[in-house]
């Protein structure tokens, strides 16, 4: 009814309803009617809750499995928060937080699945590209989350091995599952390596896990590419070495906007709205980036790939992973004025969940004269 009052779905003769809760009180025979809320007909359909039809017939599916026997009480509250989310959302369409919000939601929801409960309704369905749109609040996080969840292995084929099997375990859009009854849970599989606990360690888990699939097929190189344009400005990565990024809730959202509808993408592609400039990353940190790029740079020098950098940076040894980026650096004869390196462990680490963001081949250029000596010594000059 909510949804049906946000998109017109009634009479243009009434202007607003009231929802009411009929409530028994402490299992007495009185029943009472509370209001719950009053509803107004706005004066114009809000494009963006078209989005809504994407869940449709998932949101079936999931409230027949949270109102089930033996349901876990986690799970009954995540589909209510949820439902409450959306509620709100249709009375406030064109608030980005609100879209931003079911998204969380959404991604609670999945966190759950994912320990085999409640797989029968299945994972988040495809979403339309317009979600990107209609839940862009211009915040450094949510263009991380952007970035992260659509990028691939490929940025020629967008549309083909993209993140989300590093979440869930899938098969034609449907859960892999193993087991009968109440002890189904997803199948294994050694790509599924984001847990939902961290963001940090789900960041740093995609980067392990692409760099050894790397590694297997014989490839020095980082298969993490933008997908779709959706690269990390400088700005963001910088915020985000700043400690200025709640990388929790960005991985979460990350999560949700996995299941962004590809195929849409490559016909409609979102523009979010650009980053605040802001200081540019450290040095250091470009450094290792430019040492760990998934393909080449325009003018063909690349320093190939070598993991223990990220494994240093991991156990917060940033000075020994510097060393080993500048030395391939040089060896490329990429030129890096960056010599030595001395931070924290916390910093360190945060170094290799930047590396999870993809960034553009223009922005690797532009890293590149950031950091030569000749550059450096034009602009002193």
């Amino acid at each position: 009814m909510a949804k049906a009052i946000a998109t017109l779905g009634v009479s243009r003769g009434i202007n607003q309803f009231v929802r009411y809760g009929y409530l028994q009180r402490n299992n007495q025979a009185t029943h009472f009617a509370v209001p719950l809320g009053r509803f107004v007909v706005p004066d114009r359909i809000a494009p963006a809750l078209a989005c809504l039809d994407d869940l449709d017939a998932w949101l079936v599916r999931l409230r027949r499995e949270a109102r089930g026997d033996k349901v876990p009480a986690r799970f009954t509250l995540a589909e209510r928060c949820l439902a409450d989310a959306l509620f709100a959302l249709t009375q406030h369409p064109d608030e980005a937080p609100r879209w931003q919000l079911v998204l969380e939601r959404l991604a609670d929801i999945e966190a759950i699945q994912i320990h085999g409960v409640g797989v029968k309704a299945g994972p988040i369905p495809r979403l339309r590209a317009q979600w990107l749109e209609a839940a862009d609040d211009g915040s450094a996080e949510f263009r991380l989350a952007a970035a992260f969840a659509l990028q691939c292995g490929d940025a020629s084929h967008p549309t083909h091995d993209g993140l989300r099997r590093h979440w869930l375990t899938l098969s034609k859009g449907r859960f892999k599952t193993t087991g009968t009854g109440g002890a189904q849970r997803l199948a294994p599989d050694a790509d599924r390596v984001m847990q939902g606990r961290s963001g940090e360690a789900d960041a740093l888990a995609v980067l392990s896990r692409r760099l050894v699939e790397a590694a297997q097929r014989g490839e020095r190189r980082l298969p993490l590419e933008p997908g779709f344009g959706m690269s990390a400005s400088r700005h963001d990565l910088a915020r985000l070495l700043a400690g200025a990024v709640d990388i929790d809730r960005c991985l979460q959202l990350a999560r949700a906007l996995m299941a962004l509808d590809r195929q849409d993408l490559a016909v409609h592609r979102p523009r979010l709205t650009p980053a605040t400039p802001a200081d540019w990353p450290d040095d250091a940190w470009l450094a290792i980036r430019l040492a760990l790029l998934p393909r080449p740079l325009p003018d063909g020098r690349h320093a190939g790939v070598d993991p223990a950098i990220v494994r240093r940076l991991e156990a917060g040894d940033a000075a020994s992973a510097v060393a080993i980026a500048t030395r391939r650096l040089r060896a490329a004869d990429i030129p890096c004025a960056v010599r030595v390196a001395a931070t924290t462990p916390e910093l360190a680490r945060r170094y290799a969940v930047a590396l999870a963001f993809p960034i553009s081949r223009r922005a690797a250029a532009q890293f590149v004269q950031r950091l030569s000596p000749f550059a450096n010594q034009e602009h002193a000059a």
